[in-house]
């Protein structure tokens, strides 16, 4: 009987040392989860500031070429309304003005 009872006593021992490793298993494992997930988050919120980041130097970028497409095209809009005064002009002056302007040049060394 004695026995029985000391074998009966090392396997309660043991249960209790079973149960204390499972106890700790699970609290690791909630640490672990826990320290992933924060982690996993600090890493998200990296990535977030990079998305950020990024988008606002395309914005700026894309706010800088805007502005200097729109001088060129204003410049271009100059450009075309001299050449098409300039064509009205020569428009308006008679085949014998032109003739002189073409000539100018020889007119001139003559």
């Amino acid at each position: 009987m004695k026995d029985l009872q000391n074998t009966l006593e090392d396997y309660e021992q043991v249960k209790l040392s079973c149960d204390h490793t499972a106890e700790y298993i699970k609290v690791q494992s909630n640490n672990t989860e826990k320290q992933i997930k924060e982690d996993f988050e600090k890493l998200h919120q990296f990535l977030r500031d990079e998305e950020a980041a990024r988008i606002s130097a395309l914005w700026k970028e894309e706010g800088q070429k805007s502005r200097m497409m729109k001088e060129k095209i204003e410049q271009m809009v100059r450009e075309i309304s001299s050449l098409s005064d300039s064509i009205r002009v020569v428009e308006k002056m008679g085949a014998d003005d032109v003739s002189l302007l073409q000539n100018y040049k020889s007119t001139l060394e003559r």
